[in-house]
């Protein structure tokens, strides 16, 4: 019985707490019963819509969006996240209202992200306590919480993020127990089917971490096969996605995204923001950060998980940012700002990375001085 007890109390925890932040940042909507129309709102909801109508019409075309975009027959969700666009369809279709929509995908995406993260603050051995506090953190900061306004879709792979950094947790551990590779493929593959930009940016998250591993496991050629299993497997997983890019690509003239400068969409550490969304950054937060910095500065011996974690996280926290040459990469590489668009999304990875390294040094100050 204290067996389930404790595993109530496991799962619960995170759940209540995402359930509870989700409802506080939703009560303006759900007191005047409004929905809100954001900056990508009509062409995720476009593409979702078309593919509830394929469901409920028994009308199926994985390629041309019939029912969406203006029925104009577009290309979108074959190459956008196919199989997710699927599932929000059939959501869409059980809502009833795009109202009852928009709130059931601010919760849903909530408690994904809310129990990603508590898992991975878990796994490297956080209290409750404080893996709730970094869970907050990741809730409120960056893209999981701009959903709310923006349906910005990034926010997807960011919730995500938790699940791959676990894999690359157990990537950095590999001389302690080996990995699993069939875990690793199948997280890489659910990613790649909900947001194939956010894919890219967790393969540059594990690549450290792999390294790392590599590194310090002493049955190397193992963990090279393995390594190349989860690719193959994964590129199965995913053969809807890449395959769809080699049928259109060679026939067809395919536009590209719109074009966003990417100097004018990084994080904007030298300017002042009013709360953590998305290219501004609140002054705690920074500060937060800063401070993790001179701990493991200090402190680099004491956890050599923190350490790495954190220089990982502030070389993400980097390239997002105006610290970064973005205005020399726009003029050499024009093609950039239409492809990735904006530096900001480096912050999916950033955030989850510091705040866990925050985690851990909370921990390790407990621990040091008996609090």
């Amino acid at each position: 019985m204290n067996k389930y007890k404790e595993k109530l109390i496991e799962y619960g925890l995170p759940l209540i707490l995402s359930i509870l932040l989700a409802t506080i940042l939703q009560i303006p909507q759900l007191f005047n019963h409004v929905a809100l129309t954001g900056s990508d709102t009509i062409f995720h909801f476009s593409r979702f819509y078309d593919t509830a109508q394929q469901i409920k019409n028994h009308n199926f075309s994985y390629f041309q969006m019939n029912y969406g975009m203006g029925e104009t027959g577009r290309i979108v969700n074959a190459i956008y996240g196919p199989f997710f666009a699927y599932l929000m369809g059939s959501l869409l279709l059980s809502a009833g209202s795009w109202f009852n929509y928009q709130i059931i995908l601010v919760y849903l995406i909530f408690i994904v992200a809310g129990f990603g993260m508590y898992i991975l603050a878990r796994k490297v051995k956080l209290s409750r306590t404080v893996a709730l506090i970094v869970s907050t953190l990741f809730l409120l900061c960056g893209y999981i919480s701009y959903w709310i306004p923006s349906n910005n879709f990034n926010a997807w792979g960011a919730a995500l993020m938790p699940y791959v950094l676990i894999q690359g947790i157990n990537l950095f551990n590999d001389d302690r127990k080996h990995f699993n590779w069939i875990s690793l493929a199948i997280t890489m593959a659910i990613v790649a089917q909900v947001h194939l930009l956010s894919t890219l940016q967790a393969i540059l998250a594990l690549i450290p971490l792999f390294v790392y591993g590599l590194v310090t496991t002493k049955n190397k050629k193992r963990m090279w096969v393995d390594t190349l299993k989860a690719v193959v497997l994964c590129l199965i997983l995913t053969a809807n996605v890449w395959g769809a890019f080699l049928v259109l690509y060679p026939k067809n003239t395919m536009s590209a995204p719109l074009d966003f400068s990417p100097a004018l969409t990084v994080l904007h550490l030298k300017s002042n923001g009013t709360i953590t969304m998305w290219t501004e950054i609140q002054e705690a937060v920074l500060l937060l950060f800063g401070l993790q910095t001179v701990y493991v500065a200090f402190n680099y011996r004491v956890s050599k998980l923190n350490t790495f974690l954190t220089i990982e996280g502030l070389a993400f926290l980097f390239i997002s940012s105006d610290l970064f040459p973005w205005r020399v990469v726009e003029k050499y590489f024009p093609s950039f700002s239409n492809y990735f668009q904006f530096p900001n999304r480096f912050t999916a990875v950033a955030y989850p990375l510091l705040f866990l390294s925050m985690g851990l040094t909370v921990v390790n100050l407990i621990n040091r001085y008996d609090f």
